[in-house]
């Protein structure tokens, strides 16, 4: 039990170190632009940030079960092209979301929202199968313990970790900062919503056809 704990808080810091810098700037792209071009409150700023953070939490950890389960690392197995492809798909959903919506919080469709936080989560999932080197290490470490549920908990710390730094600065740091800037920007909430969508769909398009890496 020792030894366990240890190990998670070794993947724990990991998963830190590594949300406070790569990952951190691959969702500016995508989630970053995503919460900017809505006309939503902090708190819904930082729910939509959760939403995509457990889908990635949820990928790692299903990553490192699997590899414990196996006894061996899924990084040989996995084929990165799809992995990509299931992200752009994911991102290119998301978009047409906001292209037709623009804002969340003023939709009269309960639908539509549910479609939306799904997006969110799957947008999240989708990011977290592409394995990085760190998550690679864990996925490594959680092959040599042959257990499906050491694995799990080897995944969910490093993802714990992972999603600390990232939920702060967007969920918390953008919904406060942001919201002087929406305000500011209301009368063009159709025009900025119809930007971020067309991002989205460009960075979707250059991820699946493999001219963007994230």
């Amino acid at each position: 039990m020792e030894v366990l704990f240890s190990s998670m808080l070794a993947t724990f810091i990991i998963g830190l170190s590594f949300g406070a810098g790569a990952c951190m700037f691959t969702c500016i792209p995508t989630l970053g632009v995503m919460l900017l071009a809505q006309d939503i409150d902090a708190k819904e700023t930082s729910l939509q940030t959760l939403r995509f953070n457990i889908g990635r939490m949820s990928a790692y950890a299903l990553l490192a079960a699997v590899s414990g389960l196996l006894g061996a690392s899924l990084v040989g197995f996995l084929d990165l092209n799809y992995a990509n492809l299931i992200f752009a798909a994911m991102l290119l959903f998301s978009a047409i979301l906001l292209w037709r919506k623009g804002k969340v919080v003023g939709c009269s469709s309960m639908g539509q929202k549910k479609r939306f936080r799904a997006g969110l989560l799957g947008m999240g999932f989708a990011m977290g199968l592409r394995p990085c080197a760190p998550l690679a290490g864990v996925m490594a470490a959680s092959a040599l313990t042959g257990s499906a549920s050491y694995g799990l908990l080897l995944g969910l710390s490093f993802g714990a970790g992972a999603i600390v730094i990232p939920q702060l600065v967007f969920g918390y740091g953008l919904g406060s900062a942001g919201k002087e800037l929406r305000s500011q920007l209301r009368d063009k909430q159709q025009q900025l919503a119809r930007i971020g969508a067309s991002v989205l769909a460009i960075v979707g398009v250059g991820v699946g056809g493999g001219w963007i890496s994230l």
